[in-house]
């Protein structure tokens, strides 16, 4: 395969919500546990993000561009890093702003950050990224491009496995680009009913267009404090 095996992996409530007041709940953090222990069992070289949960970790900070900026090569950019594991952004409007090249986060290993952009993204952008030595991919002309990002991941980074972790704009994005071969679901058993939080799975308004997905279930496990992880590969 000339793309990384990749595999969305998230916790859901029993409604389907992502985030709101129900993971305040002992029964989600017990589930909570349970997702952080599954993840570093894949043993993947990279966990992927969208804009907004990317946001959350870098809280919100935002990228100081310079007012002019000429001469910024076309093309990726691979910044020097030692480490073998990483971080990867959506980011295609170049909203993010970073320290360095390196994400840090307690109770997760450093990981080296890979910005995936398009060809829309601004330069100054573009140049505010290297001057940070953050590696950045172009994946598409006006919009993203599933299939290019994860290719020149595996090509250039050396990246086999990708777990998708949040949220649902990424995880249906992907899946109705046909780039995703696994679903890794944990469902807390627990619910708010809000309907204004995100689900699993969003579609974004950047689709012209989408449909139905199929899945064939692989596995069923009970968790610890009644959790239920379900595993299923994806049509």
């Amino acid at each position: 395969m000339d793309r990384p095996y990749i595999i969305c992996h998230i916790v859901s409530a029993l409604d389907g919500k992502i985030a709101g007041a129900f993971a305040g709940t002992k029964a989600a953090q017990f589930t909570s546990e349970e997702y952080v222990r599954i993840r570093s069992a894949y043993q993947a070289e990279a966990w992927l993000y969208g804009t907004t949960t990317t946001k959350e970790f870098t809280h919100y900070t935002k990228p100081v561009l310079e007012p002019i900026c000429r001469d910024v090569p076309e093309g990726d950019y691979i910044a020097e890093t030692t480490l073998k594991f990483f971080y990867v952004s959506l980011d295609t409007a170049g909203e993010i702003g970073w320290e360095s090249g390196t994400f840090q986060k307690s109770g997760r290993p450093d990981a080296h950050v890979i910005e995936i952009l398009t060809e829309k993204t601004p330069s100054a952008y573009r140049a505010y990224l290297r001057r940070r030595g953050v590696s950045y991919l172009i994946a598409g002309d006006d919009s993203l491009d599933c299939k290019v990002a994860v290719e020149k991941l595996k090509r250039l980074f050396r990246i086999d496995t990708i777990l998708i972790c949040g949220g649902g704009t990424v995880n249906w994005t992907f899946i109705q680009q046909g780039v995703v071969d696994e679903l890794s679901l944990l469902l807390a058993p627990a619910a708010d009913g809000d309907p204004s939080t995100p689900t699993v799975f969003e579609k974004s308004e950047f689709l012209t267009s989408t449909a139905p997905v199929e899945f064939s279930l692989k596995n069923v496990e009970q968790l610890q404090n009644s959790g239920v992880r379900l595993t299923y590969l994806v049509k």
